[in-house]
């Protein structure tokens, strides 16, 4: 196990100690709040929650992200439900392509990352039953459990995943129930560790009439798409492959 993830391992079980008292959850929600107000993904989570429809996120690893959306919905959209989609076994090693490879980023490599996360379901839901936030994990690869998950409309989706095909499996499986204004956002694209993620997410995004754009925000940037309203023009036969920067 590599230094990182034990100081990540390190950092949950300290979160766990803290929740243990009510002085400690009340810290920790309070903690998560200001964590809130510096992220571009919550700022685009806001924006979605205006729109019906829940809420999923593909590619958990420690849950980080997933705590912080569902600190943000608990206060805005009760209702919603929060759904977090991992393996918690890393990356599905049949799937990893020439594509998904770059510099130093060997596929023996690519092969052992986030594969420390077993715990990380127990956690989530210790976490969702503290603070009531209406949080569901959805545990295995994304080809098997997506297609299984019963149709529903989605406001946001957060996809998380890394490697070309993980980011199909889900474009394929989820984006046309995302509703018209609802935003899906890519953690990885134009990330030079997962060129396979900015190739899967330009192909995919082709021949749509939906282009990328880009919020930063604290020091950190992502790019997303918002579902155009069905009322707006088809795609044109000419559109340029890549980015809007917004």
């Amino acid at each position: 196990m590599k230094r990182v993830d034990r100081l990540r391992i390190s950092h949950d079980d300290e979160i766990a100690t803290l929740m243990e008292t009510e002085a400690g959850q009340v810290e920790y929600w309070h903690r998560l709040d200001n964590e809130c107000t510096q992220s571009p993904l919550i700022r685009l989570l806001q924006e979605s929650l205006k729109h019906e429809g829940d809420v999923i996120e593909c590619g958990v690893y420690r849950g980080s992200s997933t705590r912080l959306m569902g600190r943000r919905m608990r206060d805005l959209a009760p209702g919603k439900r929060l759904f977090a989609c991992d393996s918690f076994e890393g990356f599905p090693q049949d799937r990893i392509l020439d594509t998904d490879l770059g510099p130093f980023r060997f596929r023996f490599k690519i092969r052992r990352k986030f594969r420390h996360a077993t715990d990380v379901p127990g956690r989530l839901v210790s976490f969702f039953d503290a603070y009531r936030v209406n949080g569901h994990v959805v545990k295995g690869f994304f080809s098997d459990t997506l297609p299984r998950m019963p149709r529903r409309k989605y406001c946001f989706m957060f996809i998380d995943c890394d490697i070309y095909e993980s980011h199909l499996d889900c474009l394929n499986a989820l984006y046309d129930q995302l509703v018209p204004g609802g935003i899906v956002v890519f953690d990885d694209y134009a990330e030079p560790k997962w060129p396979g993620a900015s190739r899967a997410v330009d192909e995919f995004f082709a021949d749509q009439p939906a282009e990328l754009e880009q919020l930063t925000l604290g020091g950190r940037t992502l790019w997303y798409v918002r579902k155009p309203q069905a009322a707006e023009a088809p795609p044109r036969a000419d559109k340029p492959p890549l980015l809007k920067s917004a």
